[in-house]
């Protein structure tokens, strides 16, 4: 090959991973999201990126770039959607069930206190996730790859007065990563990679701070009858970030129809920063602001000594570290028509113990959530149907890292269960390029919401559950040059 055409098709390679780089989460287990094309969700991730010349391994495993016969290219485009509904009850501090007092004027006027009935709606999102791979072998032992991927990302949206507007809003946290590896083949059945990722991670959290049933339990002014559920004090934070991370892998093929595959994807630090602020009514803003203290406090600073809120917005902070993740895939070829995928990863959720919010040093709240470790095990295939057409299915099973104590609204996670299919079809029109599509449901465990808010957000609770249901369709195109 010329160098004017590998220049070309290298060139080709990078606009179709960087295709489409505007990208919404597409949700798996805890905040995390899987990182395969259309082939990968058709096998519910059964082996890995170990099948062959499936570009995914550029992120995945960047050792299986070794056994890649030629530059390939792929661009993938996922539809998601999941549905989430909460249903049961929401308490104030005192043990009463919610209401809603309104405002009524910038002189901080109330009307009369109304019981809210609100569910809280479809909690649920719809979304676009673009991925895109490219591997490029160099010579007979080197290969190198890029990728554009989502590692981590979920949303839920809730009504902005529910029942449970304490807990949860809104949540987005998505991370999008511009990765590069390189792998080595060290003979025909031993291979080691290793890559590295630059990523943008972007946060967005809103509910309501019930200012005055938080005074009503703070060490400062603990036992005062202040009534609950009183305006709104909504607070909005949005946070970004750059960081960088490492991973790697090995994969071993002991005979000509096995290929076994271990990775590891370490843990990345992650301190978001931006700014927080307040969506609030006269209420809400004379908390705030207006001193009423011997020594000019106000009623927060009164309640929670050394705690200063600014409705108007301040810096802000919070700490949201990426996991480490350690898989191991093994891929078995019966025969020229079936081929058999396992994969088992372990991720480290357990590194996830709070969302800690944080300006200028204060801490204005820490929200424990106490992550579990959790594996996901899954099996899948392929059946050559024909020369050209490939049929696919598997299933997958991925544990929650949630636990019941402190699960809420903004994270209702359970154990699900994904159950896949798909197709792919080689284009003899276009030599060296195949399209594949894929369908995936998950069957999401329904899970108790019975939770104590913490005493600086107003110390409600909920006794509720949560049921939830995922379905994505992915759609890719590949080249082979």
């Amino acid at each position: 090959m010329n160098n004017k055409k590998h220049h070309a098709r290298t060139l080709l390679g990078l606009a179709l991973v960087g295709g489409l780089i505007t990208t919404t989460p597409v949700h798996a287990g805890g905040f995390s999201t899987p990182t395969y094309g259309a082939p990968g969700w058709g096998r519910a991730f059964g082996g890995g990126s170990l099948f062959k010349n499936d570009p995914s391994a550029a992120y995945n495993n960047p050792a299986a770039m070794a056994f890649i016969d030629s530059t390939i290219a792929q661009q993938t485009v996922d539809y998601a959607r999941v549905k989430i509904k909460y249903s049961g009850q929401a308490y104030d501090y005192a043990g009463n069930p919610v209401t809603n007092t309104p405002v009524l004027d910038d002189q901080g006027s109330m009307g009369d206190p109304v019981p809210n009935n609100n569910n809280g709606g479809q909690g649920g999102f719809t979304a676009w996730l673009p991925t895109g791979f490219l591997v490029i072998p160099m010579g007979d032992r080197f290969a190198f790859g890029l990728s554009q991927v989502v590692p981590q990302g979920m949303r839920t949206t809730w009504n902005e007065n529910s029942k449970f507007r304490d807990f949860a809003v809104d949540t987005k946290i998505e991370t999008v990563g511009l990765t590069g590896s390189l792998s080595f083949k060290v003979n025909d059945q031993f291979s080691i990679g290793g890559g590295a990722i630059v990523q943008r991670s972007q946060g967005f959290v809103s509910q309501n701070v019930d200012l005055l049933s938080a005074a009503a339990v703070s060490p400062g002014l603990g036992g005062s009858a202040f009534p609950s559920g009183v305006g709104e004090s909504l607070i909005r934070v949005k946070v970004d970030n750059v960081s960088v991370g490492w991973f790697g892998g090995v994969v071993w093929k002991p005979t000509d129809r096995d290929t076994l595959g271990l990775n590891y994807h370490a843990k990345i630090k992650n301190k978001m920063t931006g700014k927080y602020n307040f969506k609030t009514d006269a209420i809400g803003r004379n908390a705030m602001t207006n001193p009423i203290g011997p020594n000019g406090e106000t009623l927060v600073e009164l309640a929670y000594p050394g705690l200063k809120l600014f409705p108007d917005g301040a810096n802000a902070s919070t700490q949201l570290d990426i996991p480490a993740t350690a898989s191991i895939d093994w891929v078995h070829q019966f025969n020229d028509r079936w081929t058999l995928g396992m994969s088992a990863t372990w991720t480290e959720w357990s590194s996830f113990q709070d969302l800690t919010l944080k300006s200028d040093g204060m801490t204005i709240v820490a929200i424990p959530y106490n992550y579990k470790n959790a594996w996901m095990t899954s099996i899948g295939g392929d059946y050559k149907a024909t020369d050209e057409l490939t049929l696919r299915a598997g299933v997958a099973y991925d544990q929650t890292p949630t636990r019941n104590s402190t699960r809420d609204p903004r994270i209702p996670d359970g154990d699900r269960y994904f159950l896949a299919f798909g197709a792919g079809y080689d284009i003899k029109a276009v030599p060296g390029l195949s399209v594949d599509a894929a369908y995936s449901h998950q069957f999401v465990q329904k899970v108790n919401l019975k939770t104590k808010n913490e005493d600086r957000l107003g110390a409600g609770q909920l006794s509720g559950t949560a049921e939830s249901s995922g379905d994505v369709v992915s759609v890719s195109a590949t080249y082979k040059f």
